[in-house]
């Protein structure tokens, strides 16, 4: 004889409230775990080795390892996307993303961002090809000469400065080893100079196995720092961020994170 199917074995009552009150509360916790995450911060950098780059597809380098120490002091969310610095630099000053960089201390950045305390210390110098005998000292001596440099950057800039009332041929690429290779092509004359932050002309021309670089001079030492958004982010985090990056540097951690990377730390303030 044909069997009758058995009814499923109903979910006990008391099984089933306890399920919607599990339920119920995680609806009601949810914004409080959002909010103890912490807040969402993007912030935009370029590929500028050995201060940026990216490593297996994620950011990295000693300025993405300072920033990321500093969000976990504040307990922030912090995201970081590497891109070319003039779409980066487009995209922060309109207010596209909390932070930017590196970023040198100009007024054409202070207009658009708060900077933090510098974080690393670095220098610009001019170099020729090898075998250039031109020994700089002062602006006075790039006279007659065209002059490369990587912009709109913080390169850039200085190189205009340098060049006011002299006649001077300035070049602007869109990037260091662009520069690069265009001096060792003979590209800017037999007495042509880049102007490059001196850590990252050395990097690229060891990386790409280039002719050596003949240092002309140093230009001028400076710092790297962080530009926090005036559009995105409270005069009361930037507050916040400055506090927590001089915690870091008095504290002596920041120049351990940038010991791996040989680079000097900027002095505490």
């Amino acid at each position: 004889m044909p069997m009758t199917p058995r009814p499923a074995p109903a979910r006990p009552r008391g099984r089933r409230a306890a399920w919607r009150l599990l339920c119920g509360a995680a609806l009601l916790l949810w914004p409080v775990l959002q909010a103890a995450a912490g807040p969402r911060r993007l912030f935009l950098t370029e590929p500028f080795p050995p201060y940026t780059y990216e490593r297996a597809g994620q950011p990295a380098g000693p300025m993405v390892d300072v920033l990321n120490k500093v969000c976990e002091q504040l307990a922030w969310r912090c995201e970081v996307q590497v891109m070319p610095w003039r779409r980066a630099l487009a995209l922060a000053e309109q207010g596209e993303a909390h932070g930017l960089f590196t970023v040198v201390d100009a007024p054409e950045r202070r207009r658009y961002f708060a900077l933090s305390p510098a974080v690393v210390q670095a220098r610009y110098t001019l170099f020729g090809r090898q075998g250039e005998s031109l020994q700089y000292k002062g602006p006075a001596s790039l006279e007659g000469r065209t002059v490369a440099a990587y912009g709109p950057s913080g390169t850039s800039l200085m190189l205009e400065e340098l060049s006011q009332g002299l006649k001077v041929q300035l070049m602007m690429e869109r990037d260091n080893l662009t520069v690069l290779r265009l001096l060792h092509a003979g590209r800017y004359g037999a007495q042509g100079l880049v102007l490059m932050n001196e850590a990252v002309a050395l990097w690229l021309s060891a990386q790409n196995e280039m002719p050596p670089l003949q240092a002309v001079g140093a230009v001028k030492q400076f710092g790297y720092h962080f530009g926090l958004s005036r559009q995105r982010m409270s005069a009361a985090d930037h507050q916040r961020f400055q506090r927590s990056l001089q915690q870091l540097c008095r504290s002596g951690r920041m120049a351990e994170l940038l010991q791996p990377y040989a680079l000097p730390a900027a002095p505490c303030n």
